[in-house]
């Protein structure tokens, strides 16, 4: 079915639903991922960094970066992000249990202590998805580590008409979740095709299948894009 069938299809669906009663009904989906990249290459620091983010805002609407001061030569090892959760202190522990834990992991922080940038990210499409990305570049002898961290909710719930405004959406973006794993590959392939860095993938959940990275720039997201959701 061609692209305008599809729309002029739910097109017909809008029209039969302002005849039937909208009930709104609240259902959020919220995932937790985290991905680890080896990036080996021989570029300079400020030029990797730069590179980053300069492609940063392909795929979201808002974004700041940090470039934290980091002395010394790099660790034979790279460091890893460490998640906080400030509802884990006793004194706020009650605070969490009134809570759903949609809500508890949108207070979850980062720390990326030795990082030499840190990238904060989000891509909001109101009544279909709210991204929240979180990315530490980790140096050590002969490369980097690449670590991602992302809150990803899908908004699922509201009435006939929000239900529908999201199908049409999707038949012309389509599914607001395959732009996560978009995101964070068109990072990679920044810093790849031209910078000439070596990139592998070290561990993450859900874990990405193939390699995506090695792939061109696509505009839509691409089907090795979309296996790890």
């Amino acid at each position: 079915m061609s692209m305008v069938s599809k729309l002029l299809s739910l097109s017909g669906l809008a029209v039969l639903a302002m005849s039937s009663p909208a009930q709104a009904q609240q259902a959020d989906r919220t995932s937790e991922l985290y991905h680890i990249f080896n990036i080996r290459t021989d570029q300079e620091r400020n030029t990797i960094v730069r590179s980053f983010t300069d492609a940063l805002n392909l795929n979201t609407t808002d974004s700041q970066t940090i470039t934290p001061l980091v002395r010394g030569a790099p660790p034979e090892k790279a460091a890893t992000f460490e998640l906080v959760d400030p509802l884990a202190d006793g004194r706020l522990s009650a605070l969490g249990s009134l809570m759903g834990s949609a809500q508890a992991a949108q207070l979850k922080q980062v720390k990326c202590d030795g990082a030499v940038w840190i990238g904060n990210a989000q891509r909001n499409l109101r009544g279909s998805q709210h991204l929240r990305l979180t990315m530490c570049l980790f140096p050590y002898a002969g490369g980097y580590h690449l670590d991602v961290y992302g809150l990803d909710t899908e908004d699922k719930g509201g009435g006939i008409s929000q239900k529908l405004g999201r199908l049409m959406a999707g038949a012309v973006v389509g599914k607001p979740g395959n732009w996560t794993n978009k995101t964070i590959v068109d990072l990679l392939r920044e810093v790849r095709t031209k910078l000439g860095a070596e990139v592998s993938y070290v561990e993450g959940q859900p874990a990405f299948e193939g390699e995506p990275w090695n792939d061109e720039y696509t505009i839509m997201p691409s089907d090795k894009e979309k296996a790890s959701r």
